[in-house]
């Protein structure tokens, strides 16, 4: 009688039994592309998210400092200073006006243009994207040098005059900085008003050479009542007695610049800081793929301490301001308002920036079926949308796209 256990496998049984192994093989490779697929995908979608935390949070920084030592009036004659020396930077100097009072925020409305970069020399050109808004911000602390983040002050004293010094000795002005100097007094309404002495030509004069040591006479409060601010503003020679700052969506003419990840027609989200010896921009990324950036202001125009007017980004053609409005108030209002330093610090009670930047990689198997809207839902007419057939002539179909809303109330006007 033959032994049953000695007995091996048919060929039948090996055949079925390979074909269920394949068939898990197949299985289990196919779940495991498409976990990679997701995890590449996840992947880019978060650094494309931390960039955008990062870069935008210097943004939303600067937007609150924006005003941060500015002057609101001078003691004497106006200074002659220089600003932005390269277009369209240039369309938002306060160095031309009658007053040469700055502005704490300035923007200009669904603007193209480029401007050189110091250090890259001449022809290296920086195109903002058509249609995207910009916005400078001026004040003391959005500048990049050590100086421009100090500041101390000096009161009264019948004998020699030195600024406050901190405790920590890092915080202390230094013998080569260069600050302005203002004096914080009260009308007799009550309303404060911001003086300043400073002249670009005679440096020694009006500001302290040495601002460690005792103060010049002319940089001394006259009373006990007085108490003069001294602010920070560069390590260096100075062009302007602030620091400013530009934000605006571009495209380098070095096309290295640009991720190649990055969908067509997008550019870089910069933050540019005018250079104080020659004017020209200073570029820092701070957001790759951008396809467009918006501006939003919201204005009390009645005084009763609330926003209910919003307007666009501002326009010299007065019929592309746009504005959202609840008590009929006129785009040329509004206009007003922008070229006013008063007005802005009076009435300006917050701003608005929306970003639209790519998510991720294109992906072929992702087909975007709506529109992008960069706005506060409702508002349709401060709210610009990329409708699919804009997504499609852009070639951004295949993209997905986030939408970032950065709010600032000013706290130092």
């Amino acid at each position: 009688m033959p032994d049953r256990s000695r007995r091996g496998f048919t060929l039948i049984e090996l055949l079925v039994t390979m074909a269920l192994v394949i068939i898990v093989i197949m299985i289990t490779a196919s779940a495991f592309e498409s976990i990679l697929k997701n995890t590449s995908r996840l992947t880019a979608s978060e650094e494309s998210n931390i960039e955008g935390v990062v870069g935008l949070e210097m943004f939303r920084h600067d937007l609150m400092q924006m005003g941060y030592g500015l002057p609101h009036a001078y003691q004497s004659i106006p200074p002659n200073y220089t600003e932005a020396a390269v277009a369209p930077a240039s369309g938002l100097n306060d160095s031309g006006t009658l007053s040469r009072v700055p502005r704490a925020v300035v923007s200009l409305e669904s603007v193209t243009g480029a401007t050189d970069l110091t250090s890259e020399g001449a022809g290296s050109t920086y195109s903002i994207l058509n249609g995207s808004d910009y916005i400078a911000i001026k004040g003391m602390t959005v500048g990049s040098s050590n100086a421009s983040k100090k500041w101390t002050y000096v009161g009264y004293s019948a004998g020699a005059k030195k600024p406050n010094q901190w405790p920590n000795a890092a915080d202390n002005l230094k013998s080569t900085d260069r600050v302005i100097v203002l004096d914080r007094s009260f009308t007799a309404t009550g309303q404060v008003v911001n003086t300043m002495q400073y002249d670009i030509g005679t440096p020694s004069t009006y500001w302290p050479s040495n601002p460690t040591v005792n103060m010049n006479d002319v940089f001394n409060p006259g009373n006990s009542k007085q108490t003069y601010y001294l602010y920070g503003v560069d390590d260096g020679s100075l062009g302007m007695p602030f620091n400013r700052a530009d934000y605006f969506v571009a495209r380098p003419s070095n096309t290295a610049k640009i991720s190649s990840a990055c969908a067509p027609n997008t550019g870089i989200l910069y933050k540019a800081t005018v250079n104080h010896a020659d004017g020209k921009l200073r570029y820092m990324p701070l957001l790759d793929c951008v396809a467009d950036m918006q501006v939003v202001f919201g204005w009390d125009v009645a005084g009763s301490g609330t926003a209910i007017d919003e307007s666009s980004a501002y326009s010299s053609d007065v019929s592309k301001i746009q504005v959202s409005s609840s008590v009929g108030t006129l785009p040329s209002v509004i206009q007003s308002f922008m070229l006013s330093p008063d007005d802005i610090r009076t009435k300006l009670k917050y701003v608005k920036i929306y970003i639209m930047a790519q998510e991720g990689r294109k992906d072929p198997n992702y087909v975007n079926t709506a529109a992008v809207d960069l706005g506060d839902p409702g508002n349709t007419s401060l709210t610009k949308s990329y409708s699919v057939a804009a997504l499609t002539a852009n070639s951004w179909l295949n993209y997905r796209w986030k939408v970032y809303r950065i709010v600032a109330r000013p706290k130092n006007f």
